[in-house]
């Protein structure tokens, strides 16, 4: 199994690529921010390339091999700070 340290390039990898393939929808939201009447707008579209981004997130953890996916449940069981951060990039849907 991967140390803990591993397991934290792990998702944060993850989550760049997550981030990656949301950045066009995050690019639009921060574009709407710039006009003042469409803050409301920009808030929105945060909201909606955040659930993008946690998409893509779950789906790379669902692609993650055996022992990835191993090392990412036993670290969420057995260090508080990282199932934060995992939660934090998942989403709500984990269980």
């Amino acid at each position: 199994m991967k140390t803990l340290n591993e397991a934290w390039e792990l998702i944060e990898s993850m989550n760049g690529e997550a981030y990656r393939l949301a950045y066009d929808s995050w690019l639009a939201a921060d574009a709407a921010e710039d006009d003042e009447d469409d803050w409301s707008k920009a808030e929105e579209m945060r909201e909606d390339a955040s659930q993008e981004q946690a998409e893509y997130f779950r789906d790379e953890y669902g692609e993650l091999s055996e022992e990835d996916r191993n090392t990412v449940d036993y670290w969420i069981k057995n260090d508080e700070d990282f199932r934060e951060q995992f939660l934090a990039y998942y989403g709500d849907y984990f269980e």
